[in-house]
């Protein structure tokens, strides 16, 4: 037991470093600058551990974010295309400008009146999303199952919430999907805002340290000279940072329409991508509370947690097979993963400029981002295992094991109810 437990430990070891991200990483695969636009890579790890023998899948619990979606404020196009729109009538657009402001203009007609919109890329992402886990879970969901399906209140997720059932159903027409969405399931779907938090000793200079760097990642001065040809007349009706923030966020989306064939980060250097994507990736941390000494939000992702507890008891106690689903959003995926321990959110620290080598959200929240929990049991023994997979990888939590990346269901409620 002793040196399973050893094996254990250093394999979860081993998967924190696979949380880290380094600048030759982003340069290769500049999309992950995008943080929470960054559009589902699919699973790296193609096949699955193995469960321990005997041990057969009887209930599933899968929570996720909605599939890429257009940007939910159409504000960015306003700007950036009126600036770019009176340089062009000024006369001071360069050849580089104008080919910006043309696929603008085309992005623009294309996500007119669908602010926060599923993208099609969304809908297939979770179609793809459902097809795998049948594939790796035939036994299971081969079955004549019940299935729970229940989205946040937010379109987005309640299409991508009947996406995945859809997909699910073609596979399988015997499965029983029930599919709702209401307010009153939002505390246990999103988490709840009213969950009583104590305020971090260090949250207004985390706060202060955190918006410095995320300023400081917009200098426009290059920018503005490869749109302009000439600057200080375009200073005159030109908000720079606000310029060069619009079409950063517009850039990033393009890759979750990839039908529209428009690639705008060609205007951003490798470096300027990188020190927005740090300053977002602090941001994003110090937000939920990730950090030691900032408030943490991530308490209110209790409800939640607490609710799939207490439905996979349920589940397991009855002996019956089922599924259940939840469908919310980047802002309840990623401290529910912090809170249930998984070590791709565990090491933050308080030096907010190096956050990135050990947290980065781009892992943990892309569009169509998932937390799956599978629940295996053995004929004639009350012990049940789950495994814990983000994103569809093997993921781990820091709780001693002899069966990783398996754990034993008892184990992981007791790591829970201490925290």
């Amino acid at each position: 037991m002793k040196t399973k437990f050893i094996v254990s430990f250093m394999l979860l070891l081993s998967l924190g470093a696979a949380a880290q991200t380094s600048r030759r990483e982003m340069a290769r695969e500049p999309g992950r600058t995008g943080s929470a636009y960054f559009a589902y890579p699919g699973p790296s790890q193609k096949a699955l551990t193995p469960a321990p023998a005997g041990y057969e899948p009887v209930y599933i619990s899968h929570y996720g974010r909605h599939g890429s979606r257009y940007m939910t404020d159409n504000k960015y196009y306003v700007q950036a295309i009126g600036m770019l729109d009176s340089a062009a009538r000024t006369g001071i657009l360069t050849p580089m400008g104008a080919q910006v402001l043309e696929k603008l203009n085309t992005a623009y007609a294309d996500a007119l009146s669908r602010d926060g919109d599923l993208t099609k890329l969304g809908g297939r992402q979770h179609r793809d999303i459902a097809h795998r886990m049948y594939e790796r879970f035939p036994s299971l969901l081969s079955q004549p199952l019940k299935v729970d399906a229940r989205s946040s209140v937010v379109g987005r997720c309640m299409i991508s919430m009947f996406y995945f059932s859809q997909e699910l159903q073609g596979l399988n027409p015997a499965l029983e999907i029930r599919m709702d969405a209401s307010k009153r399931d939002m505390p246990f779907v999103v988490g709840d805002e009213d969950v009583e938090k104590p305020e971090g000793a260090q949250a207004d200079a985390l706060k202060a340290r955190v918006t410095a760097m995320q300023d400081k990642a917009y200098n426009p001065a290059r920018l503005k000279k490869v749109l302009f040809t000439d600057v200080k007349k375009a200073d005159a009706f030109v908000d720079g940072v606000k310029l060069m923030k619009a079409l950063y966020n517009i850039a990033e989306d393009m890759q979750n329409v990839p039908e529209l064939g428009i690639d705008l980060l060609g205007i951003f250097t490798r470096e300027e991508l990188f020190a927005i994507w740090n300053g977002n990736n602090a941001g994003w941390l110090r937000h939920c509370g990730l950090l030691p000494g900032s408030t943490p939000r991530f308490l209110e992702q209790k409800p939640v947690l607490d609710s799939l507890v207490a439905a996979a008891d349920r589940a397991v106690r009855s002996g019956v097979p089922s599924v259940s689903l939840r469908f919310s959003h980047d802002s309840a995926v990623l401290p529910l993963a912090y809170l249930m321990g998984l070590k791709e959110t565990q090491g933050c620290t308080a030096d907010v400029e190096n956050l990135y080598k050990r947290v980065s959200i781009d892992k943990i929240i892309p569009m169509a981002a998932n937390i799956q929990l599978i629940f295996y049991r053995k004929e004639g023994s009350e012990d049940i295992l789950v495994k814990f997979l983000l994103n569809e990888n093997e993921t781990a939590i820091p709780v001693k094991t002899d069966v990783s990346p398996y754990y034993h269901w008892s184990d992981v409620k007791a790591y829970w109810e201490a925290k």
